[in-house]
């Protein structure tokens, strides 16, 4: 027989097999067929039941597999797990076992009579003429069971040297398969908690935007058009910010979804005298007015997941060139989120009805926004904003923007 053909074709089936059991139930029918035994066995160590069993075993002696186990202080196992009694000869050949019986034997190191006519009685006991060990890391994996040959040969030293080798390969394959199916495992667990985490987020989510227009309908009992007008902001601020090329994760869009229906939400402490009036504002009344944002960023910024959105609110009424409030900020001192709120804010109260003004069309929104590019606006966002109303408009087929589009 060449031993080396049939070692490559074992670590070709290696290779293939990903299951071990399937493995290791062809190596059991390959030694039955090729060397014509009596029995061909194999255990292997089961890491839930802490226990040895059978995986297979074929030829007329077979053993009942489902009705066998051995435990970790079965004799067998000893011998080869307890170093201090273990064999150089890394295996137990039955008429080698014998001889120890008789004459003794040094190389059995610490093992006693009584151990070596233990391990004699129940490989006779078990019909065994030879037990193969197979290590991975200095850790007895599995056992291999071989019965006598049917023609009465003894086992060759190369047919012992051979049973080595392909034990220890499976015994390679075996843990080899373990760490795959325990990284499956691991990843499998992942993937339910990264399930499990991204229904929580869904939750949360929902529970925001539900916060979020809970807190707009409030500024909807005081002020009629600023509901309107939110909803529209908010669509427009998406628009902008998509022409702009920014890169909006869910979360940042969250972010700036929030910011856009939430700009106006510090009205509902504006009183509705000044809210609603249709003349000019006093001097007085103008600094209340201006208080909303205050208002709005101290509303949100009790609620945890709107830290982020109430800095906002608190900075869409600052102009890009520092002549804004509430406090003086310019140019990127000013987060973008507030800068394209202030662009599509102004253009909507432009092109739409208020208690103070009639609507004026697109193109006076568009002339007014340029005239304030890089003064009262940030001139980036305004050349985004003009090219995706002007890109949306030309799509739609309409030359006036209306509040109810």
């Amino acid at each position: 027989m060449n031993y080396q053909k049939a070692l490559r074709d074992v670590a070709k089936s290696m290779v293939q097999l990903n299951r071990p059991e399937r493995l290791l139930k062809m190596i059991t029918r390959f030694i039955d067929r090729e060397f014509g035994l009596s029995h061909t066995s194999l255990l292997v160590f089961d890491e839930k039941k802490k226990c040895f069993a059978f995986v297979d075993s074929k030829g007329s002696r077979r053993f009942p597999i489902r009705l066998l186990k051995f435990e970790l202080n079965h004799p067998l196992v000893t011998w080869f797990d307890n170093k201090k009694q273990k064999a150089s000869e890394d295996f137990l050949y039955l008429p080698q076992v014998e001889k120890w019986c008789v004459n003794g034997h040094a190389k059995a190191r610490q093992a006693t009579q009584e151990e070596i006519q233990t391990v004699k009685r129940v490989m006779k006991d078990l019909k065994v003429e030879l037990v193969v060990p197979g290590y991975h890391k200095k850790h007895l994996l599995g056992l291999l069971f071989l019965g006598k040959k049917m023609n009465h040969r003894a086992f060759t030293e190369s047919e012992i040297a051979f049973f080595q080798v392909l034990t220890q390969d499976c015994s390679m394959a075996i843990k080899s398969a373990s760490y795959h199916q325990s990284l499956m495992e691991q990843n499998q667990a992942l993937a339910k908690k990264i399930e499990e985490i991204e229904h929580l987020r869904k939750n949360e989510r929902e529970t925001y935007y539900q916060i979020m227009r809970s807190l707009a309908q409030e500024v909807h009992a005081k002020d009629p058009y600023t509901f309107g007008h939110i909803n529209q902001v908010e669509r427009l601020g998406m628009m902008a910010a998509k022409e702009m090329g920014l890169e909006l994760t869910e979360k940042k869009k969250d972010i700036l979804s929030a910011s856009l229906i939430l700009h106006d939400v510090g009205k509902i402490g504006i009183p509705e005298p000044i809210l609603n009036k249709p003349e000019k504002l006093t001097a007085s009344e103008w600094e209340i007015m201006k208080s909303h944002v205050e208002k709005g960023a101290k509303i949100l910024d009790h609620l945890t997941a709107f830290k982020e959105v109430a800095e906002i609110v608190y900075c869409h009424h600052e102009n890009f060139d520092g002549s804004g409030y509430p406090r003086g900020l310019k140019g990127n001192e000013i987060p973008l989120e507030a800068r394209i709120i202030s662009v599509v804010d102004a253009f909507h109260a432009i092109v739409s009805k208020r208690c103070y003004d009639a609507p004026r069309s697109v193109h006076a929104a568009f002339e007014e926004l340029e005239k304030g590019a890089g003064t009262q606006f940030d001139a980036q966002v305004v050349s985004a904003f003009v090219r995706a109303i002007k890109r949306d408009m030309e799509k739609r087929g309409v030359v006036q923007w209306t509040e109810h589009e």
